[in-house]
């Protein structure tokens, strides 16, 4: 058989791929707080750092105001309720910020092999 020079060329990841590689790196930040996942007793370098990012991104007042609900709330549920709607808000952050990034689209290509 012939050789074409092609065989080690990647394809492209699908749209559905990029949607689907966006998605599951949101999740591992949100969960992690970095991408790449960290790994138990294996060391690995971030290329992506939640903390980093919502200094650089979210007005510091609302860490410390999620610090001081945390240390004076009666009611789990309010910190809960109040947890839930931040996640929503960095996720959404997120989605913007690593929409078109090679983060994103080299989960996607690692997923499509």
């Amino acid at each position: 058989m012939e050789a074409h020079g092609d065989e080690d060329m990647v394809a492209e990841p699908t749209d559905q791929q990029m949607t689907q590689a966006l998605e599951e790196v949101v999740e591992i930040i949100l969960d992690s707080g970095m991408y790449p996942e960290p790994q138990k007793n294996k060391f690995t370098r971030s290329q992506f750092d939640l903390y980093d990012f919502l200094l650089e991104h979210r007005d510091t007042s609302y860490m410390v105001e999620m610090y001081v609900n945390s240390l004076s709330m009666n009611q789990e549920w309010a910190l809960e309720t109040r947890r839930d709607r931040e996640r929503k808000w960095v996720e959404a952050m997120l989605i913007e910020h690593l929409s078109d990034s090679d983060i994103v689209y080299n989960h996607a290509v690692e997923n499509a092999e």
